[in-house]
């Protein structure tokens, strides 16, 4: 069974930095100011097309109630009930649709209450719950907020912290020799597909008697395509007897039943589903702490001896605005044998980078047993590699500390230096750097994978057949990616985006999914004029 904590993530939280929550003006001219709203939402998100943000025009239902009092006709204050409140940008700011909402005069505390979608109600206080239809994922997400609570005008807080109420399901499906997905269909059967949320107090209620076939929202990026992913958003059940999966496709239909006994709220659960010819192989994800920057780990990836999942957050006093828990600083899927990491994941935002400077302070990961890691104090002897770095430093210059995580041995890996790691990958990483800007995070992931034939090692270390990177990063409300793939060799020139491919290829090419969360389609696109 694999599941995931969906507030486990803390990084998509950067975007709402907390002191928006001061936004609510104090008037003391004596006039009535009218509410609005800052939000947040915990976690990563279940159906945010844009991670746990909002997008344009979304619609928030808004209860203002008597302090302390449970939700109902008799607690409602100011007529304040299911207000709809729309984020016209997008950016997480609220505002009425219609006729303002003002705190009582006689300045007696308040809670408020919200949810998202906003709908009219048949009855004001249960949100009917329907996940049949999951041709648009955002139309039957459930978000809920009631953290605001003995409020009165002279307070600041007036920041929504929204949690998801339901699951998600999420299969990234590969034609693993090939094979065209075009016309896949994918059915879960065996859950609840209705429910009744109580807004005074979240309890969600699920219809013993409904129990209709879900087919999965499945993005296929093009008809000749060889990947793609589905969702399902789900009604959470604490005990389930049985979930049996139908894949259609090519006019066949083979049953599969999932290794789920529950879904829990705010949980995210995936797999890998593997089509080869005309057999399906269901690979599931891993239990891991991961991130929207983070490639997709199976179980037979975490099972394998070999491979150890490493995760380093920032040494320093940074932490999530809304948690309070420490920031990450990047991951690492490392392979023992080899003795570097296939990969290293992480978020890039402006608070990473400062003035410490480059430390130079090679050594030992602390996460990982020093047999496992070369000793690489004094380099590769001048013999034109260089301890070429996965997460740059220059990638972490808030603090000298941060800074020295970059120079662990781990970290690196033996690259050509003159004409690969000192030139045109050196630009590259300058300006990824310079994609920080018109975006709250960049995605980054670089790695480094060893040739299939004759191995050539350096101090124990396996020399990289080559190099990439991928990103991923969101503006204007829509999420753009690219990579690039250098081999380990010396380029005569300086121009990298001769080398960028769209994600969707590098993963052909190296077997990861990357972004698993981002829609298939935007990882088959490549626009480089969006990174120019």
């Amino acid at each position: 069974m694999i599941k995931f904590k969906l507030w486990s993530s803390v990084f998509l939280l950067f975007l709402f930095a907390c002191n928006q929550e001061d936004n609510q003006p104090i008037d003391n001219s004596g006039q009535a100011t009218a509410i609005h709203f800052t939000s947040t939402v915990k976690g990563v998100a279940l159906t945010r097309a844009n991670g746990a943000s909002w997008t344009v025009n979304d619609s928030i239902g808004v209860y203002m109630k008597k302090s302390g009092e449970s939700l109902s006709a008799g607690s409602i204050v100011n007529s304040a009930a299911n207000l709809l409140y729309t984020t016209k940008n997008g950016d997480g700011n609220f505002v009425t649709a219609g006729t303002d909402l003002y705190y009582p005069e006689d300045q007696s505390q308040v809670d408020f209450i919200a949810y998202y979608p906003q709908r009219t109600l048949s009855d004001p206080y249960v949100y009917p719950v329907n996940v049949t239809d999951q041709t648009d994922l955002e139309a039957i997400d459930l978000l809920y907020s009631n953290n605001l609570t003995g409020i009165t005008s002279r307070s600041n807080a007036v920041n929504l912290a929204f949690t998801h109420q339901l699951s998600r399901l999420i299969l990234n499906v590969k034609g693993t020799d090939n094979s065209k997905l075009t016309g896949l269909k994918l059915k879960l059967s065996g859950l609840k597909t209705k429910a009744a949320f109580s807004l005074a107090d979240a309890t969600l209620t699920p219809d013993q008697t409904a129990t209709d076939t879900i087919v999965m929202h499945t993005s296929v990026a093009a008809v000749t395509s060889t990947t793609g992913i589905a969702q399902a958003i789900l009604i959470p059940e604490s005990s389930i007897s049985k979930i049996t999966l139908t894949v259609e496709l090519n006019g066949t239909k083979k049953h599969y039943d999932l290794s789920l006994t529950s879904l829990d709220r705010g949980t995210e659960y995936s797999y890998n589903l593997n089509i080869t010819g005309g057999d399906t192989s269901i690979d599931p994800q891993a239990s891991y702490k991961r991130w929207t920057e983070t490639p997709l780990i199976t179980e037979s990836m975490i099972n394998d001896p070999d491979l150890l999942y490493v995760n380093h957050d920032m040494p320093n006093s940074m932490v999530d605005p809304v948690s309070g828990k420490e920031m990450r600083n990047y991951s690492m899927l490392y392979s023992k044998s080899n003795k570097i990491a296939y990969w290293v994941a992480y978020p890039l935002f402006p608070a990473c980078t400062g003035s410490s400077g480059r430390t130079d302070a090679w050594a030992y990961d602390p996460n990982i047993a020093e047999t496992y890691q070369a000793n690489l104090s004094s380099g590769f002897g001048g013999n034109g590699y260089d301890r070429g770095h996965q997460i740059p430093s220059a990638d972490r210059t808030c603090d000298v500390a941060t800074n020295r995580t970059t120079f662990y041995y781990s970290n690196m890996t033996p690259q050509i230096g003159v004409g690969l790691n000192q030139t045109i990958w050196a630009s590259l990483e300058t300006k990824v750097r310079s994609w920080m800007s018109g975006t709250d995070t960049l995605y980054v992931v670089t790695g480094a994978i060893p040739p299939t034939g004759t191995v050539t090692q350096m101090k124990g270390m396996t020399v990289p057949a080559y190099y990439f990177k991928a990103l991923a990063r969101r503006i204007n409300g829509s999420f753009t990616t690219i990579a690039f793939k250098f081999d380990n060799k010396v380029y005569s020139g300086n121009n990298y985006m001769e080398e960028a491919i769209s994600v969707q290829d590098l993963e052909t090419v190296t077997g990861y999914t990357f972004f698993p969360t981002i829609d298939s389609s935007v990882k088959a696109t490549l626009d480089t004029s969006k990174w120019n």
